[in-house]
């Protein structure tokens, strides 16, 4: 028979370990998740009579790495639809962009732990790009960075006007458009050689007296290589770094980098 004071250590052994893994689970389930959010972002455009043959090089893409494959579709005429392919440490996923019939957002989503090396993400990537430009007329862009602005209410101008000296001093192409009659609400985009900066539409934080604009920078990928552009790595940098500079000089606007 064991001790009274043999039992009142396995006692509080027994209780120690299960504090430790209720503490665990806490732990664990307050700590975000990285591999929430994509690690490589592609914006796909092409003309809505090439969606088939866009399908058929999804598939092929698959089939190439090994990779399961799911179609879902949302119309009759399979025009607007998502595509999932899943490997044993990621997944890719692919949607229509809104109602814009022929634009499409890809995501590339990291599953393992430590994350899958960014050398296999670049060969992915490439191959992937490569088949998507076997189709006439495509358009790839690639993300780099988002910046979020966070301003009062009503400051927009204060924003636009930002964006407007910072495309005149590297003269850029400047594309704005208001989509709410009041002007709250816009659309903006700025063009480089091999570069734009887009903006989505405006973020409303509820019960709060400040609001978010977020500005997106990618690089253009045209039908000759699936490499983003010619345009240098350090050039790049220069002008996404000058952009949040400009921005930073709004009074009282916090600019943070959403990566």
């Amino acid at each position: 028979m064991l001790s009274k004071y043999t039992k009142s250590i396995l006692i509080v052994s027994l209780l120690f370990g299960l504090l430790l893994s209720i503490f665990g689970c806490l732990t664990a389930s307050s700590t975000p998740n990285p591999n929430k959010l994509p690690i490589k972002v592609l914006e796909i455009t092409m003309d809505e009579n090439h969606l088939e043959e866009f399908r058929a090089q999804l598939r092929k893409f698959a089939d190439k790495h090994f990779l399961t494959f799911t179609e879902s579709f949302y119309n009759k005429d399979h025009t607007f639809f998502s595509v999932e392919m899943n490997g044993d440490d990621f997944h890719i996923f692919l949607q229509n962009n809104k109602d814009a019939l022929g634009e499409f957002s890809l995501g590339i989503f990291n599953e393992a732990t430590p994350s899958i090396s960014q050398q296999t993400i670049d060969e992915l990537t490439y191959d992937l790009k490569e088949l998507i430009m076997e189709i006439p007329n495509v358009a790839i862009a690639e993300k780099i960075k988002s910046l979020i602005i966070t301003v009062d209410k009503n400051r927009e101008q204060e924003v636009l006007d930002q964006l407007q000296k910072f495309a005149n001093k590297h003269s850029l192409e400047y594309k704005l458009s208001f989509l709410s009659s009041d002007k709250s609400l816009f659309h903006l985009e700025i063009y480089g050689d091999g570069f734009h900066i887009t903006s989505r539409d405006r973020l409303q934080l509820k019960n709060q007296d400040v609001e978010d604009i977020s500005m997106t920078f990618y690089t253009d990928i045209n039908n000759k290589t699936p490499n983003p552009t010619s345009i240098p790595q350090e050039t790049l940098d220069e002008f996404y770094n000058d952009l949040k500079n400009f921005l930073e000089e709004i009074p009282d606007a916090t600019v943070t980098e959403e990566g």
